[in-house]
This record gives structure tokens, C-alpha cells and sequence, in this order.
């Protein structure tokens, strides 16, 4: 906390500091009862390394506080860039699995055709021995004779 300075003698080192209630900072030989900076009665808050964190907050250095926040910015554009390689991809492996989802379904399609397509095959493809029996009763003569 040591790139502040008092708001009434300007010096940035040596001396313990606190804020005003009315919001100036003032160096422990320039506190009085009544601000020396806008002569408002008021308290003072002393600013030490011991202070809440919801109260120490206020007094960082910018400059290490810029610097966080930039580091944080250009980790987020990191992140930001890594997520949108990694969603692009998930959209090419969707596109990827949904042609080789189709293709299994035209695959399956074709096996069961084929399939179909055999059974009869497989129903003629008996011994030459059953088949001439078979083909005999098939095609026996059928004889209409009169009363």
C-alpha cells in the first residue's frame, strides 16, 4: 500500500496512513478531529496490511491491479479461443458421425436385401436328386377326366 499518498502534506512514505469518512487520505501527523483536507468532521480508518479484505480492496496498487486483470483478459481470450477450436471440431465430428450413421443405416439396408434376396436361392439349392423329385411332383400332370 505504499503508492498512495496524504492528501494534505503529499508525502507517499514514512508515516502510517488512513482514510477520512469523507474519503481523503491523510498521513498519522496530519489526522485531526476535522478533515485538514475538506474540513468535514469525521473518523478515520486505518490502512494496514490487518484490514478486511472487502475494505483493503479500495487500496491496491492500480498498476499491480491493471495488471492482474489484463492477465485475466488475455487468459480468458486463451480460453475463449481454445473453447471455440474444440466447439468447432465437436460440430466436424457430429457432421463425421452422422455420415458414417447414415452409411451403417444404408449398409444394413443392403445386408437385409440381400438376405432377402438369397433365401429363395438357398430354398433351390438343394441335391439334384431332391430337386428332380420335387420338380417331378411340381409338375405332374393334373387329369380331368369326365363322370
Amino acid at each position: 500500500m505504499d503508492w498512495f499518498h496524504c492528501n494534505q502534506c503529499f508525502k507517499r512514505s514514512g508515516a502510517m496512513f488512513a482514510i477520512s469518512s469523507c474519503g481523503h487520505i491523510c498521513c498519522e501527523p496530519c489526522i485531526k478531529s476535522q478533515c485538514s483536507v475538506c474540513g468535514a468532521s469525521c473518523s478515520y480508518l486505518p490502512i494496514t496490511d490487518q484490514m478486511k479484505p472487502q475494505e483493503k480492496v479500495f487500496f491496491k496498487d492500480p498498476v499491480k491491479l491493471i495488471q492482474s486483470r489484463l492477465e485475466h483478459i488475455s487468459q480468458r481470450t486463451q480460453m475463449e479461443r481454445v473453447s471455440a477450436h474444440f466447439k468447432h471440431k465437436s460440430v466436424e465430428m457430429e457432421g463425421r458421425l452422422k455420415e458414417v450413421t447414415e452409411q451403417g443405416y444404408q449398409l444394413s439396408e443392403l445386408e437385409r436385401e440381400t438376405a432377402e434376396l438369397k433365401k429363395p436361392l438357398s430354398q433351390r439349392r438343394v441335391s439334384p436328386g431332391q430337386f428332380q423329385i420335387n420338380a417331378q411332383r411340381m409338375s405332374l400332370p393334373v387329369a380331368v377326366t369326365s363322370p
